[in-house]
């Protein structure tokens, strides 16, 4: 094996430098300078002002989120009472049946002569029957008491002279 300097070494001298190596307590750290401590002071000032930032950010978006949710669900209920895609296709068939009957009754019917059934003819009848009855019970009635005015008048003449 060759050391730093280019000679071959026997396997002794390898593990007694390699011990001398290991066996050097390793240095302790510099104190760090003035200018580090400040450097490592704004550094951490500005890492707890971008935490706090951030942290006011999250609460902010954690409260959006909830809001957001809540509008979520209640556009789920809202999506829930419409109507199926069935219902939409059986209300458009209602609709144009109604449109279509509304259309018909608007339209002039045609002239048309049919016999009057037996109940209308009957009912004719009878308020015939019931008039003619009320006419006659009246002419009745109407006679009497011209009867009685005669007679009246007869005693007044027979009075006077």
């Amino acid at each position: 094996m060759n050391s730093e300097s280019g000679q071959r070494l026997s396997l002794e001298e390898l593990k007694q430098l390699n011990r001398s190596q290991s066996q050097v307590p390793p240095k302790p750290p510099a104190e760090p300078a003035r200018q580090d401590r400040e450097n490592l002071l704004a550094v951490l000032t500005a890492l707890y002002r971008l935490e706090s930032t951030n942290s006011n950010r999250l609460e902010r978006l954690e409260a959006s989120v909830a809001a957001q949710e809540a509008l979520f669900r209640a556009l789920t209920r809202q999506v829930r009472q419409l109507p199926t895609q069935a219902q939409l296709e059986a209300l458009a068939r209602d609709v144009a049946q109604m449109r279509a009957e509304l259309k018909q009754a608007g339209k002039k019917k045609g002239l048309s002569v049919s016999l009057p059934s037996l109940e209308t003819v009957l009912s004719v009848l009878i308020w015939l029957a019931l008039i003619l009855l009320g006419t006659l019970v009246g002419m009745v009635v109407l006679r009497t008491i011209w009867s009685g005015l005669a007679a009246l008048w007869s005693a007044i003449r027979t009075l006077i002279p």
